[in-house]
């Protein structure tokens, strides 16, 4: 009885949790590692972003930050990288393992995209709906979703998510424009 009522317990401090990661995501520094392939930027926080008990306005305001954070690095590009392509992941229900990622090698980029095992599978969905409109967040990027599988040695699935993509998106995957 005990670990069901703690299991519908609200999650405290939502705000101000919500208020220190947008602090630490304003002090992203994008293109400071233009001579590798790729730099990326995790959520900076625990897991609380992901959890069930976290409201669905707290998750909402992450992706609109996140969103807003990747439109700022799409304006901010410099133009004396040779190939740069900025790409934000939504990691769904798993908020917390969001990224956005910088590409600096373009046969990475490209090849990025493929993933179809044998431990890792992402399957494009079709998309009848859009996930910032959903939720009311305008954004001026498009949008494309993949659901992922993560399969172990025994050939298991060990975790299934869906992959919201927003930014530079390559060319010949069906796009959502918001």
């Amino acid at each position: 009885m005990l670990k069901l009522k703690q299991d519908r317990k609200k999650q405290r401090g939502q705000s101000q949790k919500l208020k220190s990661m947008f602090r630490y995501i304003d002090k992203f520094t994008p293109f400071s590692e233009a001579d590798e392939k790729y730099e990326h930027f995790h959520v900076p926080s625990s897991s609380f972003i992901g959890s069930k008990r976290t409201s669905g306005k707290t998750k909402t305001e992450f992706c609109r930050k996140w969103l807003e954070t990747t439109e700022m690095f799409i304006s901010q590009k410099p133009s004396d990288i040779p190939f740069s392509k900025v790409v934000a992941v939504l990691s769904v229900p798993d908020y917390w393992r969001s990224q956005i990622i910088i590409f600096y090698d373009e046969s990475y980029y490209k090849s990025f995209w493929k993933r179809n095992g044998p431990e890792q599978y992402w399957t494009p969905i079709k998309q009848n709906y859009s996930f910032c409109k959903k939720r009311n967040i305008k954004a001026s990027l498009q949008e494309i979703c993949y659901h992922e599988k993560i399969v172990n040695e025994e050939g298991l699935i060990e975790s299934e998510r869906d992959l919201w993509f927003y930014g530079d998106l390559p060319d010949n995957e069906q796009t959502y424009q918001l």
